[in-house]
């Protein structure tokens, strides 16, 4: 899958803006597309996208431990509501670290190497990083509750928890980029996150079915595939953006665009 004829306009980042044209739902996203040029540019980013990985797993793992200790679940029978609890607490204290590979992969997917310096840049937005995750997890886990209480504690609410968990997530996924490229205030973040990716959901929801069986197919020989294909999950949400956002026109002033005027 090697970049054979790098003149091809699709093997190519986007270089234009396309921000107002992706909320109408203007810009076309295919899944082969998607696919295959986040693999052909994970070897060149590699090794920083890896040191962000590891440190992002680090922390997860450590961060997960102290939620369990919180909020402890039996196996025999685990509480739904303490598992979302740890859920919520682990992706809540993870996101500042998610979202310096995010970064890493927004910059790679536009053809610009990241550098340690993606740390800095990704943790001076932490505070819109953080309301953002919250929002979600929260509008998650507030929807679970209802689910539970209507249904029980059974196969029914924990289907609807798990398509609502997915929504959400497909939903908000540029929300944070949007933020780390245009500077974005939160809400118009999430809003426009929504308007764009509900007019890409299948489009995308095919995207991460290929990528969960590529994933898959990775781990089987001692999950040594595991090194190109994690670090490609995040050049997928780069790929994503940049081809549904493209680059911001540099003579125009980000938050007086007249078409996001409406957001």
């Amino acid at each position: 899958m090697q970049d054979s004829k790098p003149n091809e306009p699709q093997k190519q980042s986007t270089q234009t803006d396309n921000f107002a044209a992706a909320l109408r739902g203007e810009v076309p996203l295919a899944v082969g597309d998607v696919i295959q040029r986040s693999w052909d540019i994970t070897l060149r980013a590699l090794p920083m996208m890896l040191l962000g990985v590891a440190v992002l797993i680090i922390v997860s793992g450590v961060v997960s431990g102290i939620a369990e200790s919180f909020f402890p679940v039996d196996a025999e029978q685990p509480d739904p509501r303490n598992l979302m609890l740890q859920q919520f607490l682990s992706v809540i204290f993870v996101a500042p670290f998610t979202a310096i590979v995010t970064l890493m992969g927004l910059k790679n997917a536009r053809d610009t190497k990241p550098g340690l310096e993606c740390f800095a840049e990704a943790l001076r937005h932490l505070p819109q990083v953080l309301a953002i995750t919250f929002i979600m997890s929260f509008a998650v886990m507030l929807l679970a509750e209802l689910f539970f209480l209507i249904f029980g504690e059974g196969a029914v609410a924990s289907a609807l928890v798990l398509v609502t968990a997915i929504y959400f997530q497909f939903a908000f996924l540029l929300a944070i980029p949007l933020v780390l490229e245009r500077g974005l205030k939160v809400t118009r973040a999430i809003l426009a996150s929504f308007l764009v990716m509900n007019k890409k959901m299948f489009t995308v929801l095919g995207i991460y079915v290929v990528l969960f069986v590529i994933i898959f197919i990775s781990a089987l020989p001692l999950f040594l595939g595991l090194i190109f294909t994690f670090p490609m999950s995040f050049n997928v949400v780069g790929v994503i953006y940049n081809r549904l956002i493209g680059v911001p026109n540099g003579s125009i002033e980000i938050e007086k665009q007249p078409d996001e005027a409406q957001l």
